[in-house]
This record gives structure tokens, sequence and C-alpha cells, in this order.
């Protein structure tokens, strides 16, 4: 199974924490910052069509960060979820594909801004475009 370093062990357990849920479950999320194309084109008043393409433009050259997402356990059957390291976390399949084996045998460590994942090679899965997270 995956191995989570101290360091990023502490920071979900502060996200579960500050979730305060009762039956916490995390899945492994990356995000960005709104592109300032998007924040224009909202501003101006572009329809979901047009924002849904300056969005996906745009979000292609935006850093992206690996952080936990932390969802209430009712919204997972139990048979769904794994304890890795004393967490709960989401099944290996409500995670993106590229990630799944490296949540097998990989790591997940603390980065200058968020998480890491990497597979047993030491090769950086998540977050896509790392080198802009760390």
């Amino acid at each position: 199974m995956m191995t989570i370093t101290t360091a990023a062990a502490d920071l979900i357990r502060d996200y579960v924490r500050r979730s305060e849920l009762p039956n916490p479950v995390v899945c492994l999320g990356q995000v960005s910052n709104t592109p300032a194309e998007v924040t224009k084109g909202l501003k101006r008043g572009a329809d979901r069509k047009e924002l849904q393409e300056i969005a996906l433009r745009a979000l292609e050259s935006e850093p992206k960060f690996l952080y936990p997402l932390v969802y209430p356990r009712s919204h997972f059957l139990w048979v769904f979820t794994t304890t890795i390291q004393g967490l709960r976390f989401a099944s290996l399949f409500f995670h993106p594909r590229t990630a799944r084996q490296a949540m097998k045998r990989g790591l997940l460590d603390i980065a200058e801004r968020g998480l890491v994942l990497k597979d047993s090679d030491g090769t950086v899965v998540l977050p896509k475009q790392a080198a802009g997270a760390l």
C-alpha cells in the first residue's frame, strides 16, 4: 500500500480535523488558481459554453496542486473506502487512473504547496504539471 510521510499525514489530519465531520473520508484532488481569463469572462457575462472553452484552454497552463478533499463517510459505501496508515481514503477507483498504481505502491509526500504523489520509481504522478507546484 502507499506510504505516507509524516509531514503529509499531518497535513491530511489537519484537513480532516478542520472538516469537523464525524466519519471523514479523504480523496486526493488537484486544484489550481482561477485563471484571469475565466475571471474576465465571468465579469463580462460570458455564457456557460464560452466559459467552459475559456477554462479548458486557460487551465492547461495553470499550475496544479494536490490537496486532500474531505467528504462525509455517508458518500461512500464501506467497501469503497480503504485505510492507509490510519487515514480513511476513498477507494482507488475514485482517483485518476494515473494515480491508482502509485496509491498501491508509491509515496505521498508534502510539497511546497499541498501534496505530491510519486510512483514506486519516484516519478511524480500527481499533481500533473508538478514542476509548478513544487
